[in-house]
């Protein structure tokens, strides 16, 4: 195909004709915005333009790598085999790139001598000649590269209008760049702005993990995790994306790192496993590669989040900009809602502390006092509780919270409760192996066999140790101060509690002796085989038998709160209040004739032989007793 007339030895009319054409192109060029409409229009214009039988277009990707944006007219085998280039490589386009020079490969001789790896491929596609010319502008941008059917000179003309071609294609691709530049700009921007935005508005630190995950896995990283720093100092997962249940088990507590995570990034897996080995060790190398992004707080390390790049899709600058900055924005964002959320805490252990007071406040028993303190450990995720007290001077009762026996052990029993209650100091153990140490026969008790920190705290009122409240956990952890704090706030109430439960149970259990006493007492009075009665300090009817009524002729109801006086006036009151007042005087019990009437029989006198005797309780005199015997000899 000879070459077209545009590019023969021009007279001014065929280089109008191409001026023209070159106008053209660059018109169509300035309007393109993108790399992608560039390249649109250099291949499907660039063809005719030079008489080209395929044109291939590559830009430069990172330092030193071409990348194949499009082509016209060339094979699938040649697109697979030369999508990513170096510019170290004996190719055209590469030389082109490397060196900012054009090559002008005129026919299949050239090319085989110059480019012998590449002979077979002209040769497979049917090219003649080659050309290949670098886009520069400021600097070197890529390269362009042509492929003719048949031999072709590249005259001094044919080259001019070439590189005239070439130089257009470039300012076209640095304007699109430009372009491109600055709309990922403005979308980095809007997207920052977005991520802060929903950063700030965060108040759980897993919504602030699922914001940054979510840009970041935008930005090209196919999965990710938040860590945040706990109080121990080891890495707790906050959140992962991308990455099944196996995978983020390991990740779920990282031990501390004895190096400070102190970089903004940590860019391969090598420098990862130098600066953080554990948590290098608990990644998954099946997804990675990963790099490590760590958050600080005022020179202060709260976290890392972690993400396992894309090998196809590396993370560029301004995408690793991005990950940096929306690392601290993430940071910042999990210490507020790391304050939310001891604030929100701290509200709500207020709020079951104030409950348990006010529950404790009505307990009536010990067994009440146990549920209640127990109850309110859930609110700092404790397993269980036991309230122990003392039950006398040398031996500690474990209150049981359901209806059952009380087990109790000398106070000198080598156990938690016990050391808590005799030197009245609060006992702290964040592990089983702490418990061993201390207490060896209760880490071997088959019941504490799921629980792995402990808590124990002294009983005090009114300056006395009453007992021990302790409190389980099913993990090992330091007991933080938080956790301190609350179980002391409970245990106060509950020791005042204790005091109260206990005075109840002593209040209940001689109000039951009294009862069982009054019965005892009526049925002494009912059983007796002669009359009695009992009076008040004021000599008024307390009690009468069966008897005492029968023989008075009135029932019970018309003595009790009268005087004899009152009850009985055919006998003599004088007489009766005289020996009541001597016994009463004397504490001595006395015995007396008297003579008189009841109103069994009006009218007659009987002869009644009365004892008179003090009663006392707790060694005072609280009233009299009296035994009645009548006796013959009455008128």
């Amino acid at each position: 195909m000879p070459p077209p007339a545009s590019l023969q030895p021009a007279d001014p009319q065929a280089r109008l004709a191409r001026c023209e054409q070159l106008h053209a192109l660059s018109d169509a060029l300035s309007a393109a915005a993108t790399i992608e409409e560039v390249a649109n229009i250099v291949l499907d214009r660039g063809l005719s333009l030079v008489g080209a039988r395929a044109v291939s277009l590559f830009l430069e990707r990172e330092p030193g790598v071409l990348a194949l944006v499009r082509t016209v007219g060339l094979s699938e085998q040649f697109r697979t085999r030369l999508r990513t280039v170096s510019a170290e490589d004996r190719l055209p386009h590469a030389d082109a790139f490397r060196t900012g020079e054009p090559v002008w490969l005129r026919d299949p001789g050239e090319i085989a001598s110059r480019y012998p790896l590449a002979a077979d491929l002209a040769s497979d596609e049917g090219d003649r000649a080659w050309a290949a010319l670098p886009l520069v502008l400021d600097r070197r941008r890529g390269a362009i590269g042509l492929r003719f059917a048949d031999p072709r000179p590249f005259g001094a003309e044919e080259r001019a209008f070439i590189e005239a071609v070439t130089r257009q294609c470039a300012q076209a691709v640095d304007r699109a760049r430009l372009y491109d530049a600055e709309r990922r700009l403005a979308g980095r921007i809007a997207r920052l702005q977005l991520a802060t935005s929903e950063l700030s508005a965060a108040v759980t630190p897993q919504e602030v993990g699922a914001v940054a995950l979510r840009e970041l896995l935008a930005s090209g990283a196919r999965a990710g995790a938040v860590l945040q720093r706990g109080v121990a100092g080891d890495l707790e997962l906050v959140v992962a994306h991308g990455l099944d249940p196996d995978a983020q088990r390991p990740l779920a507590l990282v031990a501390a790192e004895p190096v400070d995570l102190g970089r903004r990034w940590i860019g391969s897996g090598e420098a990862l496993a130098a600066e953080a080995p554990s948590l290098a060790a608990a990644l998954d190398p099946a997804a990675g590669p990963w790099v490590a992004v760590p958050m600080r707080v005022e020179g202060r390390d709260v976290g890392v989040i972690v993400l396992a790049l894309d090998l196809e899709q590396p993370l560029g600058d301004d995408a690793r900009g991005d990950a940096v900055a929306l690392a601290q924005q993430c940071a910042q964002a999990l210490e507020r809602a790391r304050l939310f959320e001891a604030y929100r805490r701290h509200g709500e252990r207020l709020a079951r502390v104030q409950t348990a007071a006010a529950a404790l406040s009505g307990a009536a028993t010990l067994r009440d006092v146990a549920e209640v303190a127990a109850g309110a450990m859930s609110a700092i995720g404790a397993s269980g509780a036991e309230l122990h007290a003392l039950d006398r001077a040398d031996r500690l009762m474990l209150v049981p919270r359901e209806a059952g026996p009380r087990p109790a052990r000398s106070l000198d029993a080598p156990t938690l409760a016990g050391e808590v209650v005799r030197t009245g100091r609060a006992v702290w153990l964040a592990s089983r192996a702490e418990l061993e140490l201390r207490f060896p026969h209760e880490a071997a008790d088959p019941a504490r066999a799921n629980e792995h920190a402990w808590a124990a705290v002294p009983l005090l009122a009114s300056g006395e140790t009453l007992g021990a409240l302790t409190v389980a956990f099913a993990t090992a952890h330091p007991i933080g101060e938080d956790e301190r704090a609350f179980v002391r706030l409970v245990a106060a109430p509950s020791a005042e509690a204790l005091a109260r439960a206990r005075l109840y149970e002593a209040v209940a259990a001689s109000r039951a002796g009294a009862e069982s006493g009054a019965a005892v007492l009526d049925a002494l009075f009912d059983a007796a085989p002669v009359p009695l009665a009992l009076f008040d300090r004021e000599m008024r009817f307390a009690r009468v038998n069966a008897r005492l009524e029968a023989m008075n002729g009135l029932p019970a109801a018309a003595h009790l709160g009268k005087t004899p006086a009152e009850v009985l006036p055919g006998l003599p009151g004088e007489q009766l209040a005289a020996n009541f007042r001597a016994v009463m005087e004397t504490g001595r019990a006395i015995e007396t004739v008297l003579l008189g009437e009841t109103p069994v029989e009006g009218g007659t006198t009987r002869r009644r032989r009365e004892s008179w005797f003090p009663v006392r309780v707790g060694g005072e005199i609280v009233g009299v007793g009296l035994l009645v015997r009548e006796e013959p000899g009455g008128g």
